[in-house]
């Protein structure tokens, strides 16, 4: 890719083994990007073993259409949350880079978030859902609301998520990842916009379903711990720039060429 497309914004999904879950959000949110006119959706297939690649193989219209990018991953048995989002992000077209979970739909959201752009290009938006989020994240370290599931509702700028290096991958695969992006981007000197989706945004999952490809014994609360200092570290140290070191993955992308990313 020569440069990011402009004004195109790619939502960027990353999945294990949750088909069940990409086959009711998938569809509905290529019809959203579609609707846009300037988006894509960059799904990740972080080594599923659920079908999710024979599956996919039948949206291979969108693929030629531009509307779906659909990176495959091929040897990674355990989940980490950071790196499978930063391979979506990092392997995106588009100049606004917006991480939608599998379990996410995209609704209504998408002409509030290009006004905001417009308004404020460097602005960092966090969404989410009024009924349900109980506080500001960061003033609860990152705990998700009780039944949201859409904190990590988060686009910006693809050269800001460029400056900030993305996710931070030392982190444990769950937990904080989020919040620490939001805050190593509030204080590089972005703007943090946090704008309501309304209507139906996700699809309610357990703690179990978060942990069960980690491949860790640890717990949520071990790794919620273990990851807020991190993120206390980063801003202590002022380590806004993530994975300086990142070394580059083979992935095989719309089922026709391999690259790395």
């Amino acid at each position: 890719m020569s440069g990011p497309v402009a004004g195109r914004i790619s939502f960027c999904v990353t999945c294990k083994n949750r088909l069940w879950q990409l086959r009711r959000t998938l569809p509905e949110n290529l019809e959203r990007a579609e609707a846009d006119g300037n988006a894509e959706v960059v799904l990740v297939n972080y080594d599923s073993r659920d079908g999710m690649d024979e599956w996919v193989r039948t949206f291979r219209p969108h693929i030629e259409r531009g509307l779906l990018r659909y990176l495959h991953l091929r040897d990674a048995p355990h989940f980490h949350m950071s790196k499978a989002k930063n391979l979506a992000h990092f392997g995106a077209t588009g100049e606004f880079l917006v991480n939608v979970d599998a379990d996410n739909f995209i609704g209504d959201t998408v002409p509030a978030w290009r006004a905001q752009w417009a308004r404020a290009y460097d602005t960092l938006i966090h969404g989410f859902v009024a009924e349900t989020d109980k506080g500001q994240v960061g003033e609860r370290d990152g705990l998700p609301a009780e039944g949201n599931g859409t904190s990590g509702r988060i686009g910006l700028p693809r050269r800001h998520f460029m400056a900030l290096g993305g996710y931070d991958e030392e982190m444990l695969p769950m937990s904080q990842q989020d919040v620490d992006l939001i805050d190593r981007a509030r204080a590089s000197g972005l703007a943090v916009v946090r704008l309501p989706q309304p209507g139906r945004a996700s699809i309610p999952n357990s703690i179990e379903d978060k942990l069960r490809d980690t491949g860790l014994p640890f717990g949520w609360e071990e790794m919620r711990r273990h990851n807020l200092e991190r993120r206390r570290e980063n801003l202590r140290l002022g380590r806004l720039t993530a994975n300086p070191g990142r070394v580059p993955v083979r992935v095989l992308v719309d089922f026709t060429r391999e690259t790395e990313i």
